[in-house]
């Protein structure tokens, strides 16, 4: 009896996939209009006008570089002169005494250090640590800047 009903079932499923295989869908997908993309030719452009233009100072080459940057007056090129350090890359995590010296630790990104005076780290030294402040001289321009704590 139980094999009976089991393959009654078996039967009715096999014939339910082959039913739902063959039905049609409910709706029609909407078709979208035909678009021309062929180029419109239009007889009333005067090329005689476009050629003028040439002579007028329009640049030929369309992609000939260009440069889009301000016209800076003339006492902040005089300022470019002067070229300033960078801001410090550095954040202060904390401090401990290590072998009576005082310690910093200081985070660059990701990157952390433990430093003590007269280290170097990349093209900053440190020249004194102090318990209000930490002051580092730029290497590559000799420019003495601080980090308060």
């Amino acid at each position: 009896m139980v094999k009976k009903v089991l393959g009654g079932i078996a039967v009715v499923s096999a014939l339910a996939s082959v039913v739902a295989g063959r039905e049609q869908p409910s709706f029609a997908p909407a078709r979208e209009p035909k678009v021309d993309t062929r180029l419109q030719v239009r007889e009333d452009i005067d090329l005689a006008k476009l050629e003028a233009r040439v002579d007028e100072g329009a640049k030929v080459d369309a992609f000939a570089p260009k440069n889009f940057a301000p016209v800076l007056p003339p006492q902040a090129n005089a300022a470019e002169g002067r070229r300033e350090a960078p801001p410090l890359p550095f954040r202060y995590i904390g401090k401990m005494v290590d072998g009576g010296k005082l310690a910093v630790f200081l985070a660059n990104g990701a990157d952390s250090f433990t430093v003590t005076e007269g280290e170097r780290v990349g093209d900053y030294r440190i020249d004194k640590i102090s318990d209000a402040e930490i002051r580092f001289t730029y290497l590559p321009m000799k420019t003495k800047q601080t980090l308060p704590l």
